[in-house]
């Protein structure tokens, strides 16, 4: 969990720029920038390059024409109301084309949402900045392009978590229809669920991050190719900073440990044209050096082997590199086991049902309090735990699944459907549902065969690894996004989970009219409205549209994270059932939580 483990390095870095006093700029500046390091967290290991770290980053930022604040723990502790505030101001002047933000320090992930621990986290849950709702806000915010830079780990915390709710730092805002979208840029220091680490130099006590300083040689030490022209200047693009910093970080580390790995991960939205700085000093010749291959090319790959083409950048890779790395990191077998894990639904001879493997089941209940049958509890093991819903008008309805432990899950009952649910290490790892062989579906799934079990098994696994997601600038976004479509229009009636995975990737992607087009299409089909597509639709304000959405809360953890930017409002047992939420793909609650939930479910008209 800790931000950084540290090294003792040999490394020479290039001296930094010459230091110069942060001042604000002029009131007209266009360009603003919220700047944060923080040392020390809690009880957690103090940090060596956080502050120093980012007031090279703000020294830089104001020699490029933006209006600085700088917030670290040098000598007060950092707040969220402090970050908020400095965010806030910039955001609601409406006159700002650039904001960056930027924060290192402690940082972890819980699931797929993320959190930068600020000085009084975690013992205060609301110390921290909940970026998952951030990255949510700013692309719902007056600002044309907004760069977010973190240097700091995404891997899983040390302590307990769950409790954590974080801060919302950006204003609340709401997407126009018919306006574009702002377009927002995200520089990570390491992949999701990785560390990331900080250097002391040879023969001083001094440290620096490693992708800070990389982040700025980018300006000071450009190559060749990633000069651009805009506007008469010499700039480094952010979409050629990405390249760059992809191919430099883990040379640089690997030269002093080479045990250690950090792939940067960047998500650019931005046309070719943006930029945050001119080159600044000589351009570098290009050393000839083996390219790192990561899980987000090998997801690259694989989707642009299928109809679907590449929703992400294709780099030029090694064949042979990509297959080691998807088979290391257990990527192709999960994409196995999901194959594999959804046949008990295929002869489960149900109307309607669930079939849940790797876990024991103890009860099933319906909305109104109602009773669902459970014909076999199975044993956690090679025997899958089956579940009988009777259907009552043909549209869906809310059920949770209690397992062995009292933790369970709540989620949606599709009238002609299987759900099949796959547990691991305590938590719903998968969620597929298959057209029950007596339903009129049956014979279209049957005919959609190896072609449907691929692209549900890639976009699952993708999910689950943090690399569903379409990249590019607006232009290319829309027609990925269309090809995505265009694949799955039919097969998410088939399985509705594919147009669930689709809708999120659409969300982040700052895609909202996919979104309702996928929304719109789902609730025709399904006959009811399902919770996390109306959550992505914002819709959920609508209070009629909230009594009928099934079930009652999120299915797809990350959509927890979106309640308080769509302004939704939950029943109270559900709100307090989010404090015992574990760490999963799909909604998984611990004992407490479940009692909640079915407390709140006992009361529930679906």
């Amino acid at each position: 969990m800790r931000r950084r483990d540290v090294l003792v390095g040999g490394l020479v870095w290039g001296q930094l720029l010459a230091a110069r006093r942060v001042l604000a700029q002029p009131a007209a500046s266009t360009r603003g920038a919220v700047v944060v390091g923080v040392n020390k967290t809690g009880n957690l290991p103090v940090l060596r390059a956080a502050v120093s770290g980012a007031r090279s980053i703000a020294q830089w930022l104001a020699t490029e024409d933006f209006e600085v604040k700088l917030i670290t723990d040098e000598v007060a502790p950092v707040t969220g109301a402090a970050v908020k505030a400095a965010v806030t101001e910039f955001v609601n002047r409406g006159t700002l084309t650039q904001l960056v933000i930027y924060f290192s320090g402690h940082g972890i992930a819980f699931g797929n949402n993320e959190f930068w621990l600020l000085s009084g986290a975690p013992d205060d849950v609301n110390e921290a900045v909940s970026l998952t709702e951030c990255v949510a806000l700013a692309g719902r915010s007056a600002v044309s392009n907004v760069v977010i830079i973190c240097d700091a780990c995404r891997s899983n915390s040390d302590f307990d978590s769950s409790l954590l709710h974080g801060t919302v730092i950006f204003p609340l805002g709401s997407y126009i229809p018919g306006r574009p979208s702002p377009e927002v840029d995200r520089f990570f220091s390491t992949r999701p669920g990785a560390p990331s680490y900080e250097l002391r130099q040879k023969a001083a006590d001094e440290f620096q991050g490693v992708f800070t300083e990389t982040f700025l040689d980018a300006f000071r030490k450009p190559r060749p190719d990633m000069v651009s022209t805009v506007g008469g200047m010499s700039v480094v693009s952010n979409r050629k900073l990405k390249t760059f910093l992809l191919d430099e970080v883990p040379q640089r580390l690997r030269v002093h440990n080479a045990s250690l790995a950090q792939y940067p991960d960047a998500r650019i939205e931005s046309p070719d044209s943006a930029y945050l700085g001119r080159v600044r000093g000589s351009v570098t010749a290009a050393v000839d050096q083996p390219r790192d291959v990561t899980l987000v090319d090998v997801a690259a790959h694989q989707f642009n082997r299928t109809a679907v083409g590449a929703l992400a950048s294709l780099r030029n890779i090694d064949s042979v590199r990509e297959l080691e790395v998807a088979s290391n990191t257990g990527f192709n077998a999960a994409q196995q086991s999901l194959i594999v894990a959804k046949q008990p639904a295929t002869t489960f001879n149900a109307p309607t049902g669930f079939s849940v493997t790797g876990v024991q089941l103890r009860e099933a209940w319906l909305a109104g309090g109602r009773q669902a049958e459970i014909i076999a509890p199975g044993n956690g093991t090679d025997q899958s735990g089956l579940v009988n819903i009777p259907v009552q008008d043909g549209s869906p309805m809310t059920a949770a699944l209690v397992f062995a432990d009292g933790s369970g899950t709540v989620l949606a009952a599709l009238p002609g459907f299987i759900g099949s649910l796959t547990v691991r290490n305590g938590g719903v790892a998968d969620v597929t549902y298959a057209p029950s062989p007596s339903s009129r579906r049956w014979g279209e799934y049957k005919e959609a065969g190896p072609r449907l079990d691929q692209l549900r098994a890639l976009m699952a696994t993708s999910a689950q690894f943090g690399v569903l997601r379409i990249e590019g600038d607006r232009q290319t976004r829309s027609a990925a996004a269309s090809r995505l479509a265009d694949q799955i229009r039919v097969l998410k009636g088939i399985d509705p989970t594919l147009g669930i995975y689709a809708a999120y990737a659409y969300a982040d992607a700052n895609l909202p009219q996919q979104v309702a087009s996928v929304r719109s299409f789902m609730a025709g089909d399904l006959e009811g409205e399902l919770f996390d597509l109306a959550l992505l639709a914002d819709v959920l304000s609508d209070s009629r549209i909230s009594e009928r959405a099934v079930p009652f809360c999120p299915i797809f953890s990350q959509g927890w994270q979106l309640i308080r930017t769509r302004n939704v409002v939950l029943r109270d047992q559900v709100l307090r059932a989010r404090d015992s939420l574990r760490s999963s793909l799909w909604t998984t609650f611990g004992p407490p939580g479940m009692k909640l939930m079915l407390e709140a479910l006992a009361t529930a008209s679906r």
